[in-house]
């Protein structure tokens, strides 16, 4: 049996940050990490058929993409901690898991874009950008006053770290803010804080709607056409969470009809979109290609993250970001 830690990397070649994640890079951050490769063996796989060769001996995975991994018991019996590259764990089925193996998420990595993003596009709402794209298809002129944001309300779905750098964004432009978490604890960067039992009453008195929840069993189209007819037809919405937590149909439907403003998505429940999805043309829709979190500096960062919990690991030291597999983050 080696001495060392076995760390096997799957990369799912379909994932869009495939390439971003090349052997060599993770190889060359590694080397920043004095002594850590010899307490390490690295294998890496981009097929099913030779992680399957792989998972034998691995202790820990590392986790680039989606893998269907519900024999995991099987398939892997040393396995004791996977790592996800992302905030979001909704690619692995949680629930089958065995209980002593670990997971830990890429949480805190996009805070950074989270709040330039959210900064971004709630200026975008507030400056009737969605409108003026749609005038413009149109080819139809229609000079608009436009109020400052100063003051304004948004609703913030979701207080974790995502939600957190979103409330500095709103903060920065003067926003009240009304912070909506599972627990409704008060939060330092929320005006107002309130459980998801209150969203609909939030949404009531809304300028934007501000999504970043992680998808899970019941964070699933959380926002639907009762909560989405609870906001005045002035109201905008973003979502950087997760594409399933919104009815997007509902949400298109709305637009169309001039009963909200406008949004911007940068997430959707398919992904990416269909070249024939009415979603292109949705009026006062402004679609980003899941985009919005992503950084040149992202997969370094993120490689840095794991490779010092790997020292935690092998000193037996806590591990930062364990995702509660009850909560599925």
């Amino acid at each position: 049996m080696s001495t060392t830690l076995d760390i096997h990397i799957y990369t799912d070649p379909d994932f869009r940050q495939s390439k971003d994640f090349a052997d060599q890079r993770v190889l060359d951050i590694l080397g920043e990490f004095e002594g850590l490769g010899s307490r390490i063996t690295l294998s890496f796989s981009h097929d099913e058929t030779a992680l399957n060769a792989a998972l034998a001996d691995a202790e820990v995975l590392i986790l680039v993409g989606k893998l269907d991994i519900a024999d995991v018991a099987a398939r892997a019996p040393r396995l004791r901690w996977i790592h996800i590259t992302s905030a979001g764990v909704d690619r692995i089925p949680l629930d089958r898991l065995p209980a002593e193996v670990l997971v830990t998420n890429a949480k805190g990595n996009h805070e950074v874009r989270a709040r330039e993003f959210s900064m971004t596009a709630l200026l975008m709402l507030n400056n009737r950008l969605p409108d003026f794209v749609t005038q413009q298809r149109e080819k139809h002129w229609a000079q608009t006053a436009i109020e400052p944001i100063d003051g304004k309300t948004v609703v913030i779905l979701g207080m974790g770290a995502l939600g957190s750098a979103a409330a500095e964004a709103a903060k920065r432009l003067n926003l009240r803010v009304i912070g909506i978490s599972r627990s409704g604890r008060d939060h330092a960067l929320a005006d107002v804080s309130l459980p998801q039992s209150r969203l609909k009453e939030a949404l009531a008195g809304a300028d934007f709607l501000l999504i970043t929840l992680p998808l899970t069993a019941d964070t699933r189209d959380i926002v639907g056409e009762a909560e989405l007819a609870a906001m005045p037809a002035r109201a905008g919405v973003i979502n950087i969470g997760r594409g399933p937590v919104l009815d997007v149909a509902a949400l298109a439907k709305r637009l169309e009809a001039g009963q909200l403003r406008g949004a911007v998505l940068d997430v959707f429940p398919e992904e990416p979109l269909a070249a024939d999805s009415p979603y292109w043309t949705t009026r006062n829709l402004i679609v980003t290609p899941h985009s919005g979190l992503y950084d040149a500096d992202y997969v370094p960062r993120c490689l840095r993250f794991f490779f010092a919990n790997v020292e935690r690991y092998l000193d037996d030291r806590p591990l930062e970001n364990r995702v509660d597999t009850s909560l599925g983050y």
